[in-house]
């Protein structure tokens, strides 16, 4: 796996670097066809944000997309966070495979996660996923007499399964994943709720409903 480190507002230490080096070999573990890796090691200069001016943003790339991000007043501190929190992604990722298949087969052991499976850009479902789509593929829309503007953009994305909309929400690290159910056909969102409890949303076109007549 290629790994590239890069600095913003700062330049990164050889010991920073080491760090990072060593630390993903636990990912390049996890997820063996992973190939590339982008960590973004940011200073924030804002003086209000003093206790967490050290962010760091790893981005794991196969044929899918795998992100996580900490900020702490210490980069080191930033770094711990940042990938425990893509570890974590990873892990979870392996359980549910592993509550999917058990007792399939004798199988007792989890298998390195596949990022063919993981989140890409181009599968909507994720705010990181529309906020880094490139400019000209969203529109802003102002609201009449309001300072508020709401950016509006449109993704395509492949048909799946309830079961792998929650695998990518997990990747992604976020607490909704939005996607097209390839059972029933309709837009739909599933969401984290409370341990390993979720909830699934699917979008049916309806009649408006008639006006109520006045009491």
């Amino acid at each position: 796996m290629d790994i590239a480190i890069v600095g913003r507002h700062t330049k990164v230490s050889e010991d920073m670097r080491q760090r990072i080096f060593e630390k993903m070999e636990k990912v390049e573990s996890l997820a063996p066809r992973a190939t590339r890796a982008d960590i973004h090691v940011v200073h924030e200069r804002n003086p209000k944000h003093a206790n967490d001016r050290e962010r760091v943003e790893i981005t794991v790339r196969g044929r899918g997309v795998v992100r996580a991000e900490a900020a702490a007043e210490d980069r080191f501190i930033a770094l711990d966070g940042a990938m425990q929190k893509l570890v974590e992604q990873l892990r979870k990722l392996h359980e549910r495979k592993a509550h999917r298949h058990q007792g399939k087969a004798g199988l007792h052991t989890v298998p390195p996660v596949d990022l063919d499976e993981a989140s890409s850009d181009d599968r909507a479902g994720s705010v990181e996923a529309w906020e880094g789509a490139p400019e000209g593929s969203h529109r802003e829309i102002p609201i009449d007499g309001t300072p508020i503007v709401i950016r509006s953009k449109t993704h395509s994305a492949p048909p799946m399964s309830v079961a792998d909309a929650l695998d990518q929400m997990e990747l992604v690290g976020h607490d909704f994943f939005l996607f097209h159910d390839v059972d029933s056909g309709l837009a739909s969102a599933v969401y984290r709720r409370r341990g390993w409890t979720y909830g699934v949303i699917h979008l049916e076109q309806g009649v408006a409903e008639e006006t109520r007549e006045s009491a």
